[in-house]
């Protein structure tokens, strides 16, 4: 806490966004940031929405410098329940764990608190973020459970309190927001408890730097040029080519890497070459430009790695294009 400033945080995906709801002051977010700012009318209670939309843990753990510590929090939410249920569970584990031992770490040490959020199947991955939270003291608030006990008792149906089946609408952020505020309230002392940073860790997988190193690190060979994608915090500006052969160059040192790119109807295939290795990706869908990561390995060696990403001569055959486009690179350690 800097000064008389209390810093809160929400990190999570679209429902932390405030998908489904009509304004900003309809959001769960705000709602529970009132809650506080009522609970310490002695302080500045500063909100801060880190929620990105179609993103999980991975991405959450990566931009932990660029949307939450740089806010010097001193309460955390976390939500990703919902995103990372469609994640392999062990990488879903380690990032989940990544950015709790990364927060845990912080010399001014915030609190944290999970959010489970529902989804009409009730396939959060609850049992997943719970094992890393009990794991270091940090509380949950189940709000999956809460909200399919009220719908098994005949208070609500799914549909009366969502958009579609994972964002809740207008009704459905108000009852987020007050099961979070009617949780906290009944036990101040557990929710805002001090969490316990352990030193080893549950998964076996540190992560020692994790941070977003843009496309303009890269060395670039060809016809490359800047594009503005317009997909707020994840990709504004990127590095495209659609000619063949084509390539860019990143070096990186670490265990892990990733690439955040565009899938899309115009998009090519991706030959990528790293230390020696080939493959090939395909990157094309038959959505609009959409940004993913790409690659995702996280098993290196703890060494310099040099990634080459050649637009291909090849394409899908339902591509209306060659087009590479390369936004940001997920390293652990450059």
């Amino acid at each position: 806490m800097k000064n008389n400033d209390f810093n809160i945080v929400f990190l999570g995906g679209s429902i932390t966004e405030g998908t489904g709801a009509t304004a900003k002051d309809k959001a769960y977010v705000h709602i529970v940031g009132e809650y506080f700012k009522n609970l310490y009318e002695d302080k500045k209670v500063n909100i801060y929405n880190a929620g990105i939309g179609g993103t999980g843990s991975r991405f959450g753990l990566f931009r932990l410098e660029r949307d939450v510590i740089c806010h010097n929090p001193d309460l955390v939410f976390f939500e990703f329940s919902v995103n990372d249920r469609i994640e392999n569970p062990f990488d879903a584990s380690i990032t989940t764990e990544g950015v709790v031992k990364k927060l845990l770490s912080l010399k001014n040490q915030p609190k944290i608190i999970f959010l489970i959020t529902p989804s009409e199947m009730a396939d959060a991955c609850s049992s997943l973020h719970k094992k890393i939270a009990y794991y270091y003291d940090i509380p949950v608030i189940d709000i999956q459970d809460y909200v399919f006990k009220a719908i098994g008792q005949d208070k609500y149906t799914w549909s009366h309190i969502s958009t579609d089946n994972l964002h809740p609408n207008d009704i459905g952020h108000k009852i987020y927001g007050e099961y979070i505020i009617k949780s906290i309230d009944k036990n101040k002392d557990f929710y805002l408890k001090k969490n316990n940073l352990k030193e080893k860790s549950l998964m076996g997988y540190e992560f020692k730097n994790p941070q977003i190193e843009s496309y303009e690190k890269a060395i670039f060979y060809g016809h490359w040029r800047e594009e503005n994608m317009n997909i707020p915090k994840r990709i504004e500006l990127s590095a495209v080519s659609d000619v063949f052969g084509d390539c860019l160059e990143f070096n990186f040192k670490g265990k892990y890497i990733s690439a955040l790119a565009i899938v899309g109807r115009e998009c090519g295939i991706a030959e990528i070459n790293l230390d020696g290795a080939s493959a090939i990706l395909d990157l094309y869908s038959d959505t609009d430009n959409y940004c993913t990561p790409i690659l995702n390995l996280k098993d290196l060696k703890d060494t310099k790695h040099k990634l080459i990403i050649k637009v291909s001569e090849n394409k899908n055959p339902k591509s209306k294009g060659n087009k590479i486009s390369i936004g940001s690179f997920l390293v652990e350690n450059m």
